[in-house]
């Protein structure tokens, strides 16, 4: 396991040491640890949103879009998007 020694504003220290006190952590390395982990993942997600825009930005470019004017238009689109969603469920769960 690496160690990596940060020095801390004293109010985030206190936040750190308030949570173990409360339990939410066993220790301030844990703490630490979940909070990057957390972070890292929300670094991901970011990262996959600002490529489904780019993606969408791109097929408006290219006219691919779809008109939805009537609720049958919405509910192919909606039953479109839930196959293609289930399609890509099942690829991950072979491991791709």
């Amino acid at each position: 396991m690496g160690v990596v020694q940060v020095q801390l504003p004293d109010h985030l220290k206190q936040v750190i040491e308030q949570q173990v006190a409360k339990g939410r952590a066993s220790n301030e390395a844990d703490f630490l640890a979940e909070a990057v982990r957390l972070y890292a993942e929300h670094l991901e997600a970011e990262d996959e949103v600002a490529g489904m825009v780019n993606r969408a930005d791109a097929d408006m470019a290219a006219g691919r879009t779809v008109t939805v004017a009537t609720p049958e238009d919405s509910q192919a689109l909606h039953e479109s998007a839930m196959a293609r969603l289930r399609a890509r469920l099942a690829e991950d769960a072979r491991g791709r």
